[in-house]
């Protein structure tokens, strides 16, 4: 269905498990350029990585099918499109960083537990924290870090919502860029 890396001798050792790529949720725009902006200025990093996004399940542990995609398209017109709200922001101390925290909390969950719940994840490493969607801002800082961050940022992007109709496929590229291929769209 996609073409993967073959080569991951040079990714880092935690970023092979990403090889055949996750789903994620991309806002829209004008806020996936803000949050870009803020994600380049403050943790350039994570922005080389991906876009602005909200990680919606674990990797997916082996090249996706078409069988199992189209399983995965099925469940997915299936579920109702989502109203999102984001901000205000919030960390995660004692863990640095900085996100943007987005609701509903419990519609994001049941949307990701249907989604892993297909085809596509059997064999997939199981979550090893408690899911709680959000765009992340910078975490590749210091707890002094957040903290500076949390007051000069509580600004930078004022509470809104967006209507998540859809869910995307990223995969990595060679240099472990999260590139779309494909959208799972919701029931509208």
């Amino acid at each position: 269905m996609t073409d993967y890396v073959q080569n991951v001798s040079e990714w880092e050792d935690w970023q092979p498990a990403y090889r055949f790529g996750v789903l994620l949720i991309y806002p829209p725009e004008p806020l996936r350029s803000l949050v870009n902006n803020l994600r380049a200025k403050h943790d350039p990093k994570s922005q080389a990585i991906c876009d602005a996004h909200i990680s919606l399940t674990v990797p997916l542990p082996e090249p996706i099918s078409q069988t199992d995609w189209g399983d995965l398209q099925a469940l997915a017109g299936s579920i109702p499109s989502v109203a999102l709200t984001y901000g205000p922001l919030r960390h995660y101390l004692p863990h640095p960083g900085v996100a943007l925290g987005v609701e509903p909390q419990e519609q994001l969950d049941q949307l990701r537990k249907r989604l892993e719940s297909s085809s596509a994840f059997v064999g997939a490493t199981a979550r090893s924290y408690p899911f709680s969607g959000h765009m992340t801002i910078a975490e590749f800082i210091t707890a002094e870090r957040t903290r500076a961050l949390m007051e000069e940022l509580k600004d930078a992007v004022p509470p809104g919502a967006f209507l998540c109709d859809r869910v995307s496929l990223a995969v990595p590229d060679e240099g472990f860029r999260f590139e779309e291929r494909d959208k799972l769209w919701l029931a509208h």
